[in-house]
């Protein structure tokens, strides 16, 4: 069978290119812009890889992977930081070498985008990237444009997406395409890469591009994988003796021995597996200058746990983000504990009241202790919000970002209690709680990001029917006190005031133009 009826029955039967099931994708602003200003620089870079779905990654739904040749580095991180994009680092395991990872933001539309640059061509089989392809100006002196980005010529893209294919065929894959059990060991976006590149050239050009690197990379090794892809793509045996091949040719590119490569590969599968053993999540990338702290703060109907909820689904597609409610909703068994004995002293001491008089020495003995379950209780409430806070800067410290539902300001705002609701008394047991408490709440600190989240009366009494206008009120008018006495005392606090009472995309869009300020 010739390559060129091979190359159609792919086309037509096999693995088609699927329709994508996403929106209709569009550039982000910025970056358009960025690639514009890279293509008017003497930078030597392009997008060396998957440009099947580049215009996924110029839309932030996917990673784009930048060549950068390694003299201008340091121009194209200036340029990199003109665009305000930050550089962030991956989790331990997932670091390789001359490769580093940049997140970008479109204030325009909200949306985040991450940049894989590579100084060298590092790939292999999957945790490792074991291997170091010396292809690097053949890629770059082979640039053309493709949606405004610079891409290698389609040759180049398909020989080295060739070994990357090889190198990630596990002894797994093998056994399913000898024995045809479900799905083809050649994962199904691998093929669809290999069905659109071959749509961009011939097998001749491919042929005459791999004479030019046969010095780095065998023509018949190539060949003979299109020819099996082609013609039979779950032939086992061929592509198991081709990955023997392919393992043999990039022998001499190899970072690590076999065996300490094999070894860090099931380390590595074993760190992130998803459930077996697992008592952690995996840990995701993290800010290399320290992590972040942002608390919302707002009166009720502000949309404060529904706001938190939508910024760690945004922050979390590549950043390592842990929320933390420090309202009182949540309290430990303690608190609960606590509350309920309160619960069972109240109800006594009125049982007792209508039995023996308010001012017998057992029903005010019942109400003294009634009291001190409820100090009791509040206390125990700021402890439970003082242990998250602390679990809070934890994770902050080792550079993740950390956002607070809430945040301990002054009662009713979170803040102490026993002080506002017996500030008249100058009795010993409430003095002494009370001092406890506020000794407690005054060893939380400020932190990076203050999201104030302002909101009428109005609209926070539709949102929250059940409350009452007067508290809403009066939370608004301390929160306003608040943070202006802030800003007056402390003049590097950030304080973002949020307009709450938009509709929810609006609202997110002022935030993460505030967090992406603060990051």
């Amino acid at each position: 069978m010739s390559f060129t009826s091979s190359k159609a029955m792919l086309q037509d039967t096999r693995f088609r290119i699927q329709e994508a099931d996403y929106e209709s994708t569009i550039v982000l602003k910025i970056v358009a812009d960025l690639f514009q200003a890279l293509n008017n620089t003497d930078i030597r870079y392009c997008h060396w890889k998957s440009n099947l779905r580049l215009e996924r990654g110029l839309y932030g739904q996917t990673d784009m992977d930048l060549l950068v040749d390694p003299q201008h580095r340091q121009t194209f991180k200036q340029l990199l930081e003109k665009y305000r994009i930050k550089p962030i680092l991956a989790p331990p395991g997932k670091r390789y070498p001359s490769i580093e990872d940049y997140l970008g933001f479109d204030p325009l539309t909200g949306r985040l985008f991450h940049l894989h640059v590579h100084y060298q061509l590092v790939l292999g089989e999957q945790f490792v990237k074991n291997y170091h392809l010396p292809l690097e100006n053949e890629f770059l002196d082979s640039v053309q444009i493709h949606s405004g980005v610079k891409i290698p010529s389609p040759e180049l893209e398909l020989i080295v997406l060739s070994i990357r294919a090889l190198l990630k065929y596990r002894d797994r894959d093998v056994i399913k395409d000898i024995f045809s059990i479900r799905s083809s060991g050649m994962p199904s976006h691998i093929l669809e890469e290999f069905n659109w590149l071959l749509g961009q050239t011939s097998i001749e050009k491919v042929s005459d591009v791999l004479t030019n690197i046969s010095n780095v990379i065998p023509p018949d090794l190539i060949l003979n994988l299109l020819t099996t892809i082609l013609v039979s793509p779950r032939a086992g045996y061929k592509l198991f003796h081709l990955r023997k091949q392919a393992r043999r040719v990039v022998r001499r590119y190899q970072r690590h021995e076999r065996l300490q490569a094999t070894i860090t590969y099931f380390v590595e599968a074993w760190r992130r597996r998803k459930s077996f053993l697992r008592f952690k999540p995996e840990r995701k990338m993290t800010l290399p200058t320290g992590g972040v702290t942002l608390a919302l703060v707002g009166a009720d109907g502000a949309g404060k746990t529904t706001l938190s909820r939508e910024l760690v689904k945004w922050l979390s597609w590549k950043l390592d983000v842990h929320p933390y409610y420090l309202g009182s909703k949540q309290p430990s068994w303690m608190s609960k504990f606590s509350y309920l004995l309160f619960r069972i002293a109240r109800r006594g001491q009125r049982t007792l009241s209508r039995i023996v008089g308010e001012n017998a020495f057992i029903t005010r003995f019942i109400e003294a202790l009634r009291q001190i379950l409820l100090y009791s209780h509040y206390l125990f409430i700021g402890h439970d919000r003082y242990g998250r806070y602390l679990a809070g800067r934890r994770n902050a410290s080792e550079g993740s970002i950390v956002i607070f539902d809430r945040y301990p300001l002054e009662a009713p705002l979170d803040g102490p209690q026993i002080h506002a609701i017996r500030e008249d008394s100058t009795g010993l047991i409430v003095r002494t709680f009370s001092k406890l408490e506020r000794n407690l709440y005054s060893k939380v600190q400020m932190p990076d990001l203050f999201c104030v989240l302002e909101v009428s009366p109005e609209i926070s009494i539709r949102r929250k029917p059940d409350h009452q206008w007067m508290a809403i009120e009066t939370k608004n008018l301390l929160l306003r006190k608040l943070t202006d006495s802030m800003k007056a005392n402390d003049k590097e606090v950030r304080i973002a005031h949020i307009n709450a009472g938009l509709p929810l995309e609006q609202v997110l869009l002022q935030i993460k133009r505030a967090i992406w300020g603060a990051l």
